[in-house]
Parts: C-alpha cells; sequence; structure tokens
C-alpha cells in the first residue's frame, strides 16, 4: 500500500512539473527573438534596451508569442521611420543620450517601440 501511495504521489509531482515546463515558452524561441531584434534595432539600439544578450533572452521568456512578434513589429516600424528621417525621429521621441550623475539615459528608440507597440 505504501508503495502504490508513494507512485502515485511521484506520478502527480513529475506531471505537475511536466506540465509547467511545457508552458513556459522555450529559451531557443527567445533566443531567435532576441537575434531578430538586434538585426531589427541595431547593436547600440539593442545595448541601450538590453545591456546584454541575456537580459534580452530573461525579457522575451516572459512574453508569449504573439507579443514577441508584435515587438519585433513595432522595433521595425521604429528603425524604418529612424532610418528614414531621423530629424523627424528625434523631434517626436527625443535622443538617445546619457545624462546626470548616474549616466541615465534617454532612449529614443525605446520610446518609440513602446508607443508602436502599445498602439
Amino acid at each position: 500500500m505504501r508503495k502504490l501511495l508513494f507512485v502515485l504521489t511521484a506520478t502527480a509531482c513529475l506531471s505537475l512539473q511536466a506540465s509547467a515546463f511545457a508552458s513556459t515558452p522555450s529559451s531557443h524561441s527567445a533566443s531567435a527573438s532576441c537575434k531578430a531584434q538586434l538585426l531589427a534595432m541595431g547593436k547600440t539600439n539593442f545595448d541601450a534596451k538590453y545591456k546584454t544578450t541575456g537580459g534580452c533572452i530573461s525579457q522575451m521568456s516572459k512574453l508569449t508569442a504573439t507579443q514577441r512578434q508584435a515587438l519585433l513589429s513595432a522595433e521595425k516600424k521604429c528603425r524604418a521611420a529612424q532610418t528614414a528621417n531621423a530629424s523627424a525621429f528625434e523631434s517626436t521621441y527625443g535622443t538617445t543620450t546619457k545624462s546626470g550623475k548616474t549616466g541615465s539615459q534617454e532612449d529614443a528608440f525605446g520610446k518609440c517601440v513602446s508607443k508602436t507597440a502599445s498602439a
């Protein structure tokens, strides 16, 4: 009887862990999304937003596939707007600069992506 109870408990625990693992996005899709973002944003904007590739993967693994796709689409639109007319982009979103004692960064590209993705 104790063996049966142990086997049932172990099976239940393993099935819960498997279902939790299956519901989280894979790190491979998050990594692929970060590589696509790096191409869409450019290295300077990517580094300003995420600091490291690991930071990007960490944030992307928390998003659904639809959310990642919307973010990538917004980044592509902002990159196109930035390259098409840099002065209009800067007047709308500001510039990416460091200021102050702590080196806080104004992230113009991030503002554009946030506004475009939420629209």
